[in-house]
């Protein structure tokens, strides 16, 4: 069976939930509010709005973004993107905010151009870009056109298969999604862009317009891997999101037989596409199989692509919070796993779209932890029942502390040593730039030229706390044993030194390690 996403090819309808979830579902704004089809809605850090991705306008050629807050859609959008391609799958298809944008104001926008424009010259239709834009200085409902950067492109020719999701990940790394552009080949070949999941920091400068995270699987890789690549072997994983213990979820659509969910840490996994459809028949210790799959089915119980979702964070959804919420473009019904178990514990939550017509589009979640559902007439808040209002009744989580900065700078270190009269006991002053913990270890030693012979020092006084720039007496001690021979060295002739290495750490964990050598004398008989 032959099938694409299909994502604009659907029927009108609405929304209803059936009577075996307390579940509901509450429309942001009425169908005829919307000037494209939403396919996307996510919101900032720290911030009560929703922000609503229209996928865009054939006859136009743009695309808007659109501000809900408090229940009521704002009739001027946030932002209007232009030459934007409407073939097939391709549109303007997600955004993600800087984790700092409270701040930063930088916000990103993926979508598919149609043509050359000012942000490149050398554009072909179907090429997909991601777009750094900047919020209006003046209107934190806007957002300022002129600040559009062009951070990552790539051809694509195909018009289906464009993937299309993005966010932020809790490393503060950009991830997102490309399809294998309808041809399976190039979803496990590391040297091409496609079916594959890429991690960047937009931010970054050199000769890219973003830079590799240095942690990246192939960010060293010889043999042309291409250093964004994070997780290959993908199809089209149209929509994924990031679970609240940090794992990466990936809904991938599958081709003619399975559609499958992957689930983990997926950094140079290989998910098996196309050498496998969903589990692999003989396992390949080569390929990771998905957490999750489930057979396509005909109609009446179609099914034939997974729209990967959202964790539930709402408390108030008794059944659901704490489940993982997908759906299926070809099936009214929605569906939730629990990721933490082995099978995924499926489980239908009784939320169903009308009967027999299927525009679902994706899912979204808000700051204030509400869950809502995407379709292509409207955007729904997961509300945990009739009389819930439109808008989330959660708060807004107060922003993040600041984090101190982390001290990476290790303290300098003086030493203060001179000749020794042997003793039992060598004394040393340290003196640290800043507070900081001395371990001290050392050695007595003859002459190169005449054996070396060492006498090993005790280790009794490391551990020794010393305060800024303060000289501090640091003793160590040899064995009764190990001071006997060393008298026998002075007997015989030889001379001795000592090699003291100092070891100091401050309390951030950096330490600075430093050596010195003292000359030792014999010492002086009584009232010589």
């Amino acid at each position: 069976m032959k099938r694409w996403l299909g994502i604009f090819c659907v029927t009108v309808f609405g929304l209803w939930a059936s009577s075996a979830s307390a579940a509901t579902l509450k429309p942001l704004a009425s169908s005829g509010d919307w000037t494209s089809e939403p396919i996307f809605a996510t919101a900032p850090p720290n911030d009560g709005r929703v922000f609503v991705v229209e996928r865009g306008n054939a006859a136009s050629h743009q695309a808007s973004i659109r501000i809900v807050e408090d229940g009521v859609i704002q009739t001027e959008p946030f932002l209007t993107v232009p030459n934007v391609d409407l073939t097939g799958e391709r549109g303007l298809l997600s955004m993600a905010f800087a984790p700092d944008y409270a701040t930063s104001g930088l916000f990103y926008v993926f979508w598919v151009a149609r043509e050359d424009d000012s942000l490149d010259s050398s554009t072909s239709a179907g090429d997909i870009r991601i777009v750094e834009f900047r919020r209006s200085e003046s209107n934190p409902d806007l957002a300022d056109p002129s600040s559009a950067r062009l951070v990552f492109k790539t051809p694509h020719s195909a018009t289906n298969h464009n993937g299309g999701w993005m966010a932020f990940g809790p490393d503060g790394n950009l991830y997102f999604t490309i399809g294998d552009n309808a041809a399976g080949s190039n979803a496990q070949d590391l040297t091409k862009i496609f079916g594959k999941v890429l991690r960047i920091d937009p931010a970054g400068a050199g000769p890219l317009d973003y830079s590799i995270p240095s942690d990246n699987p192939y960010a060293e890789s010889p043999g042309g891997a291409l250093p964004e690549v994070f997780t290959s072997g993908l199809r089209n994983p149209f929509r994924a999101s990031f679970a609240p213990d940090g794992n990466l979820v990936i809904g991938d659509v599958g081709q003619n037989t399975t559609e499958e969910i992957d689930v983990g840490d997926l950094a140079g996994k290989d998910m098996g596409w196309p050498t496998c459809e969903g589990f692999c028949d003989t396992p390949d210790p080569l390929l990771t199989d998905p957490f999750f799959e489930y057979a396509q089915q005909d109609p009446p119980d179609s099914l034939c692509a997974v729209l990967g979702g959202y964790v539930v964070r709402d408390p108030d959804l008794t059944g659901l919070t704490g489940r993982y919420l997908y759906g299926d473009l070809c099936n009214a019904g929605l569906r939730t796993l629990n990721l933490a178990v082995a099978g995924g514990d499926p489980v239908d939550p009784g939320i169903t779209l009308s009967d027999g017509a299927y525009s679902l589009r994706s899912f979204g979640e808000d700051s204030r932890g509400c869950t809502y559902v995407v379709t292509s007439q409207n955007v729904y808040r997961v509300a945990a029942g009739a009389s819930s209002p439109v808008a989330c009744p959660h708060s807004v989580p107060p922003p993040d502390p600041p984090v101190p900065p982390v001290d990476t700078t290790s303290p300098s270190v003086a030493l203060s040593g001179q000749a020794r009269f042997l003793r039992r006991t060598i004394a040393l002053y340290v003196k640290c730039s800043e507070d900081c913990t001395i371990n001290a270890r050392g050695s007595l030693n003859t002459r190169k030229r005449q054996g070396r012979k060492n006498y090993r020092f005790g280790y009794a006084k490391t551990g020794v706390p010393a305060t800024s720039n303060t000289w501090t007496k640091v003793e160590l001690t040899l064995a009764a044993s190990a001071l006997k021979n060393a008298r026998r060295t002075f007997r015989s002739g030889r001379s001795l030194y000592a090699l003291i290495d100092i070891t100091a750490s401050d309390p951030s964990g950096n330490s600075r390690r430093v050596k010195t050598r003292i000359n030792i004398r014999r010492a002086k008989p009584p009232g010589g």
